[in-house]
């Protein structure tokens, strides 16, 4: 059993520990402290024997009571990246170059990796059991997939099925597709053009859009595309638009999600440039990633800025993802399941 409350204590004297060092400021530590956080324990909480092995808890950088105060959703990141150039080296690759979807298997070592795997599906649950976002070309690089938790859970069902079993009964238990939403980003005319979604809509290969599915699609954009692109992809019972204006405006859409839809988390699956603009506008609150360990065969492959997640030092307390705090970190094997928060806009957030 995983006392919340150490957990809690520890992070708050860590709070402390970083202000008197000069490492971050008092509106920060008072920002954090009062955001708090909550901790599922996996056997008491979410009754997952087998699952509490491998993860014996997970952590959530805000409380229940923080969340349910906030004028836009609780937003978080899910990213996997691996150590790059050299074992040891401090430096993070989320993606290598010309490999179909970032080549995250060649990342973890040839195979998906047990910490990831269940790491990932946990944040689908836990996070992202009321909206996912993601942009219309993350989305289409990804068309046939529905980006439920079993596209990770899956791979652990042939070694660690009664790790799976545990999972498919915890996702019974917190996500209701009568109340759940994926939510697609489009700023422009030209992402239409770009990411086929008109094409393979009218081909029915969009799994996120096919009927069939019963998912409830959010596209948010501005008054142009919705014009456009409504003509062709039409409102129905599964597909809705919300239009910020002239100009695409993430923080009005998010407020609009948190008011007229009730999302009160969001799980942000939208690659590196959408999570980092949302953390630049104070609106991002927290990354999930997992850290694997350095696989020589990434050396064949090209690593530029553009690859990289993270390197340590960024933090603002030596970590690795830039303006960032570790908020908690659990070994996994030779993997890494980190927790980062970011300190919040509160004229953003907030009435």
């Amino acid at each position: 059993m995983v006392n919340s409350d150490v957990v809690k204590g520890n992070y708050f004297d860590r709070l402390e520990s970083l202000f008197d060092n000069g490492l971050i400021d008092q509106n920060a530590v008072t920002q954090l402290r009062k955001r708090s956080l909550k901790v599922y324990d996996t056997v008491d909480d979410l009754q997952c024997p087998y699952l509490s092995k491998v993860i014996p808890y997970v952590v959530i950088g805000a409380s229940e009571e923080f969340v349910s105060k906030l004028t836009v959703p609780y937003q978080a990141t899910s990213f996997i990246a691996a150590e790059a150039f050299s074992s040891h080296s401090g430096i993070y690759a989320f993606k290598l170059l010309g490999l179909k979807g970032g080549g995250v298997t060649l990342l973890t070592g040839g195979s998906r990796k047990l910490g990831d795997n269940v790491f990932a599906s946990l944040h689908r649950m836990l996070v992202g059991n009321n909206a996912i976002i993601v942009t219309v070309n993350n989305m289409m690089e990804n068309h046939a997939q529905i980006w439920s938790w079993d596209f990770f859970g899956n791979h652990l069902r042939p070694k660690y099925p009664k790790i799976y079993d545990e999972l498919l009964n915890l996702s019974k238990r917190f996500v209701n597709l009568d109340k759940f939403y994926f939510v697609v980003s489009i700023r422009s005319l030209e992402s239409i053009a770009k990411s086929r979604i008109v094409e393979l809509y009218e081909k029915n290969e969009i799994a996120m859009l096919n009927p069939k599915n019963k998912l409830r699609v959010i596209i948010l954009t501005t008054d142009a595309v919705y014009e456009h692109l409504s003509k062709m992809i039409k409102e129905s019972e599964f597909i809705t638009y919300l239009q910020t204006g002239e100009k695409f405006d993430m923080h009005k859409g998010l407020q609009i999600l948190r008011k007229d839809y009730g999302i009160k988390y969001l799980l942000n699956d939208g690659g590196r440039k959408m999570s980092e603009s949302i953390r630049d506008e104070g609106l991002l609150a927290e990354e999930r990633v997992t850290l694997e360990p350095f696989n020589a065969a990434t050396l064949k492959y090209k690593i530029d800025e553009n690859c990289i997640l993270g390197k340590k030092g960024w933090g603002v307390d030596g970590s690795e993802l830039k303006g960032s705090l570790l908020l908690d970190s659990i070994r996994i094997g030779d993997e890494k399941a980190n927790v980062y928060v970011y300190p919040l806009n509160e004229s953003k957030i907030k009435d």
